[in-house]
């Protein structure tokens, strides 16, 4: 039974009572509120209990945007989830520079409540990202990189990352193997450092995504699809802020891109799309086939590289797959034994 307080604002009655009777069926105690200002003159009182608070956005008043920023005000270590049918772009941006937490999707299932508050409530959320912050220093200080992009990396990370990067091996993986691939294309140190970072923060714009979207169980809708697409252009603007990092954004915001014009965000072709997000997106799946997944296991490295050759002028540019299919497979697996992923539950 937990002892925690979950404080749940929106202004419509139907709501409030669904999510904290899901929340009260796990033990949470539930403070409601049906506007924002009712719930940040709570808050204001440091003798009321209040854990974690899930806001609706769209509220009359003053909206959940306004809360979230003035919540964190009061109490800047309070997780904030915010909760609304709507999603844009600029929202999500918005919703990640005022400090939210996290961001469910309308209609939220029960399984999606619990998942979400049981996270940043749980007892080992702390230790999670202290062994993230670990690791990411570890991978920091292997690099000869430019410092003053390790120092942005580790901004990122830590006023971002952090909260939701669930697969930081992975990221760690692709990197590796990205520099391999680069040395073998006698890329220059700075070029691979680059290259580096793109594959290490390749995803850290599905920070931005709802997590109900970006961990639904089963196939995405065409509208949740469109939200999914949305991240590598989060990413892109997450990292373009630092001069640093202008390169290696381009991987960010390629990686979904395809040779044959059918990728997205932009939907560009051959050439148009940067060298490094072409060359990320083969390692990428070269990651993808090589990992154990919950549905499925993982497959042979050489298998890896047969898919890869079938996808050559289609999903990816067929003079690097050529120079691909050239990596040494032991390189490779000596790569992956280094940064192993934990066991799939």
């Amino acid at each position: 039974m937990s002892n925690s307080t979950v404080l749940v604002v929106d202004d419509e009655k139907a709501i409030r009572e669904y999510l904290s009777a899901v929340l009260q069926l796990e033990g949470y105690k539930c403070r409601c509120f049906s506007e924002s200002l009712a719930a940040l003159s709570y808050l204001e009182s440091d003798k009321r209990p209040a854990d974690l608070m899930l806001a609706d956005i769209s509220m009359p008043g003053m909206d959940g945007m306004d809360l979230l920023r003035s919540a964190k005000s009061l109490k800047p270590q309070l997780p904030v989830i915010l909760v609304s049918g709507l999603y844009e772009l600029a929202l999500a941006l918005e919703a990640l520079d005022s400090g939210a937490d996290d961001y469910l999707r309308k209609p939220v299932r029960p399984t999606d409540v619990v998942n979400v508050v049981s996270k940043y409530l749980a007892s080992d959320t702390r230790a999670q990202e202290d062994a993230i912050q670990t690791a990411l220093g570890e991978f920091l200080a292997e690099r000869d990189g430019d410092p003053k992009a390790s120092a942005h990396i580790e901004e990122i990370f830590r006023s971002l990352g952090f909260k939701r990067y669930e697969t930081f091996q992975h990221s760690k993986r692709v990197a590796a193997y990205c520099r391999m691939f680069g040395e073998r294309r006698d890329m220059s140190e700075d070029e691979l450092n680059g290259l580096e970072v793109g594959a290490l923060l390749h995803d850290i714009g599905k920070i931005g995504i709802p997590r109900n979207v970006l961990l639904k169980p089963g196939a995405l809708s065409e509208e949740e699809w469109d939200v999914m697409r949305a991240h590598p252009s989060i990413g892109f603007r997450l990292m373009g802020r630092y001069e640093e990092l202008a390169r290696a954004a381009e991987v960010v915001y390629g990686h979904h891109e395809r040779f044959d014009g059918g990728g997205y965000p932009r939907g560009l072709a051959g050439n148009s799309i940067p060298l490094w997000a072409r060359m990320f997106s083969i390692i990428d799946t070269l990651d993808a086939i090589t990992s154990d997944r919950p549905y499925r296991a993982a497959s042979s490295f050489e298998s890896a590289f047969e898919e890869v050759g079938k996808m050559s002028g289609k999903q990816f540019d067929p003079a690097l797959v050529e120079a691909f299919l050239q990596l040494p497979v032991d390189d490779l697996k000596a790569i992956q034994a280094k940064y192993p992923d934990p066991p799939v539950e």
